[in-house]
C-alpha cells in the first residue's frame, strides 16, 4: 500500500506533551516529525496497529520539545519541512539523545542529503511512497537499534563507576602510605599486587631490564633510578580498570578500548602528587606513546617523549610478549626481539631497540 495523502477521519493533535510511559514500553515509543498532516496521522495508524505508542509533531522545534519531555526509541523525521529540515533535527537528536534511533522519510531523492544522513547515524532512509511493511521494518530495526544502544551505555556507566571506585582505593593507599625511598616504593608496588604474584614479578623483571637499557645508553645514575621507578609502576593505571576489561578473552569493543587507553594517564594523576614519584608519572604516562605519534593517551610523537618514556616502552613490550595471556600464547626471546627490531621506528624508539637488542637479552 502506497503513502497516500489521505487525513483520518477526526485525527487532532495536541501540543501537550506525551504521557510518562514505563522502561519497558519506552522502547516501543516513535515520534514522526512531517509537515504534511496527512502524511504523519497515517504513519501513526500505520504504526499503532503494529503496537507502537506514537507522537507527532509537525515541525523540527516541536519535536525537540517532545523530545525533552520523553526520549524516544525511534524518531521518523521528514527531510525538508519548514524552519529547521530534516538534518538539522537529525544532528540535534543525536547530540542530545544519542540512543534514539533516527529515521528520515522523505520523497525527495537527493544522494548528497543521503550520504549526509548516513554521516550523521541514521539507520535507515525512505523514499516516498513506501508500503506499511517498509515502514514497520525499519522501525522494528530502530527499535533493536535503539535496545542495543541502551545497553551499551548501561554497560559503559557501569565500567566507569568501577574505575571511579578501584581509582579511589589506589589515591587512598598512596595518600596513607608515605613514599619517601625505594624500599618503601618496593613495599607499597607488592601491597598494590598482592594476590598477583605474576603482576609484582612482571613489574620486577621491567624495572630491571629498563634499568640495564638506560645504563647501556649512558643515562646519568639519577635518571636511570627514576626510570627504574617508573617501570615498577608502570601497570598502575590498569589496577583501576574493571576485570571484566582486562582479562577479557575476547577483543574488546571501541568504548572498551577507549576505557583500558585511560590507564596511562590515570597513573600519571595518581603519581605525579607523591613528591617522590612526580618526575616518574610522566614516564609513566607516556609509555604507550609511538615513535610515529600514533600511541596514546595523547598521540605525542617522538620529539616530546622523555627518553625514559621510549625506554620503558621497550623492556615492558618485550616482556609482555614472553608472557601468555588469555587472548594469546607466550611468543619466545627470539620472536619478541624480532618484533620489536620489526616495530623500531614506528612504534619503538630504534637507538632504544639498538641498545637492547645489543644486551644479547
Amino acid at each position: 500500500m502506497p503513502l497516500l495523502p489521505v487525513v483520518p477521519g477526526g485525527a487532532r493533535e495536541t501540543s501537550v506533551a506525551p504521557a510518562p510511559v514505563s522502561s519497558a514500553e519506552s522502547h516501543r515509543t516513535v515520534l514522526v516529525v512531517d509537515d504534511e498532516a496527512s502524511v504523519r496521522h497515517l504513519m501513526r495508524r500505520w504504526l499503532e496497529s503494529r503496537g507502537y505508542a506514537v507522537v507527532l509533531a509537525a515541525d523540527a522545534d516541536q519535536a525537540l520539545l517532545l523530545a525533552a519531555e520523553m526520549p524516544f526509541a525511534v524518531a521518523l523525521c521528514d527531510l525538508r519541512m519548514p524552519g529547521h529540515d530534516g538534518l538539522w533535527l537529525t544532528a540535534e537528536l543525536r547530540r542530545s539523545y544519542p540512543d534514539t534511533a533516527v529515521i528520515i522519510a522523505t520523497g525527495l531523492n537527493d544522494d548528497s542529503a543521503a550520504a549526509e544522513c548516513m554521516r550523521l547515524g541514521v539507520i535507515d532512509y525512505l523514499m516516498k511512497p513506501f508500503e506499511r511493511d517498509r515502514l514497520c521494518g525499519a522501525v522494528a530495526r530502530g527499535v533493536e537499534w535503539h535496545r542495543a544502544s541502551c545497553e551499551a551505555r548501561r554497560w559503559r556507566e557501569q565500567l566507569e563507576d568501577e574505575i571511579t571506585t578501584r581509582r579511589g582505593r589506589l589515591e587512598e593507599i598512596l595518600r596513607s602510605t608515605g613514599v619517601s625511598t625505594d624500599d618503601d616504593l618496593d613495599a607499597v608496588v607488592a601491597a598494590l599486587a598482592a594476590g598477583n604474584a605474576d603482576a609484582y614479578a612482571h613489574a620486577s623483571r621491567v624495572a630491571d631490564l629498563a634499568k640495564t637499557i638506560a645504563c647501556a645508553l649512558d643515562l646519568p645514575p639519577p635518571e636511570v633510578a627514576t626510570i627504574a621507578r617508573a617501570a615498577l609502576l608502570h601497570d598502575i593505571g590498569k589496577l583501576a580498570m574493571p576485570d571484566a576489561v582486562l582479562r577479557k578473552p575476547a577483543p574488546l569493543t571501541p568504548e572498551e578500548q577507549r576505557l583500558i587507553r585511560l590507564h596511562p594517564q590515570i597513573a600519571f594523576e595518581l603519581l605525579h602528587p607523591v613528591p617522590y614519584l612526580s618526575d616518574a608519572a610522566a614516564i609513566v604516562r607516556d609509555a604507550q606513546e609511538r615513535v610515529d605519534g600514533h600511541g596514546y593517551p595523547a598521540g605525542a610523537a617522538r620529539e616530546s617523549v622523555g627518553i625514559g618514556a621510549r625506554i620503558l616502552a621497550v623492556a615492558e613490550a618485550y616482556d609482555t610478549m614472553l608472557q601468555p595471556r588469555v587472548f594469546r600464547d607466550a611468543v619466545t626471546p627470539a620472536a619478541a626481539r624480532a618484533e620489536l627490531e620489526r616495530c623500531s621506528g614506528t612504534q619503538f624508539d630504534r637507538r632504544v631497540v639498538e641498545a637492547f637488542l645489543a644486551l644479547g637479552v
